[in-house]
């Protein structure tokens, strides 16, 4: 036995559906990141999609503490563009896990 279907409703749907995604944000992905071994300096430079570019000092990254220059600067942003891989060190930084503790770390700070 079929069903029909009432077009009106699916439509009314269908119309809901779309503008629930126009007022959801797009995601911040990474479109580029290189790591700087520059001497006393080192530090991952990330471009994102919304047009920050972040420089985060070695220090502030644990995927990279027993790393050499050239493991660090052997990075790849995966295509999705919602992480950074090494591969010659088997790890990795998930985007939104870092901007989440990083942006939480600094808004504690500010309230202190």
């Amino acid at each position: 036995m079929a069903t029909a279907i009432n077009h009106d409703n699916l439509d009314a749907m269908v119309d809901a559906a779309l503008e629930q995604a126009r007022r959801e944000p797009e995601p911040t992905l990474l479109v580029a990141a290189v790591y700087h071994p520059e001497p006393g300096m080192d530090f991952l430079e990330m471009k994102l999609s919304d047009g920050r570019r972040l420089l985060v000092p070695r220090e502030e990254l644990g995927e990279l503490k027993n790393a050499t220059t050239e493991q660090a600067t052997d990075l790849r942003v995966l295509l999705s563009g919602t992480a950074i891989y090494w591969p010659q060190l088997d790890d990795g930084l998930q985007l939104a896990d870092f901007l989440q503790y990083r942006w939480r770390r600094e808004s504690e700070a500010v309230a202190a």
